[in-house]
């Protein structure tokens, strides 16, 4: 989670992200962190009415303390809502023979959504731990959960994940 997309709304599921990444990395599973990386003249802003943020090279788009990376963790930089689009986190994954991916993070009806139907798409197996993502639509955000459903998406919590040892 960057510095300029935490809000109130997504403040409760940091601890469980911060959870899945302590697990991931006692088993030496990689941990990929796909940021935007936007310029002040993005389209994206202008289509949606926003105003810039996660702007490159800013302290906005700057991972929240909480969750910094450690020196082995990737950084994805990414200029559109999916991590796969015009980025190279499939040629990560693939290099690094990753097939199961856990993806967290906010604005479930967008950037997370995105994400995880490309993964899908392209072969990998996305789990979306239900209680480490967030909107500040809780109305998007569950109409999304749901719609996991149809592509039999997994959305445990993350306390499921780690106690079925699916991390």
């Amino acid at each position: 989670m960057q510095k300029d997309n935490v809000g109130r709304y997504c403040q409760h599921i940091i601890p469980n992200i911060k959870s899945l990444i302590v697990k991931a990395r006692e088993k030496k599973i990689p941990v990929i962190y796909a940021c935007d990386s936007r310029y002040t003249d993005d389209s994206l802003f202008n289509k949606l009415g926003r105003k810039p943020h996660t702007i490159k090279g800013t302290e906005g788009v700057k991972i929240i303390e909480e969750l910094a990376p450690l020196p082995d963790d990737i950084i994805v930089e990414k200029r559109m809502m999916s991590g796969f689009f015009g980025s190279d986190l499939d040629f990560t994954l693939r290099q690094k023979d990753v097939k199961r991916l856990i993806i967290t993070g906010v604005r479930t009806e967008f950037c997370l959504s995105k994400t995880t139907l490309d993964a899908f798409e392209l072969g990998y197996h996305p789990i979306v731990p239900s209680d480490a993502c967030a909107s500040p639509s809780l109305k998007g955000h569950q109409a999304t959960i749901e719609s996991l459903d149809l592509l039999k998406i997994p959305k445990p919590t993350t306390e499921e994940l780690i106690r079925n040892d699916l991390i």
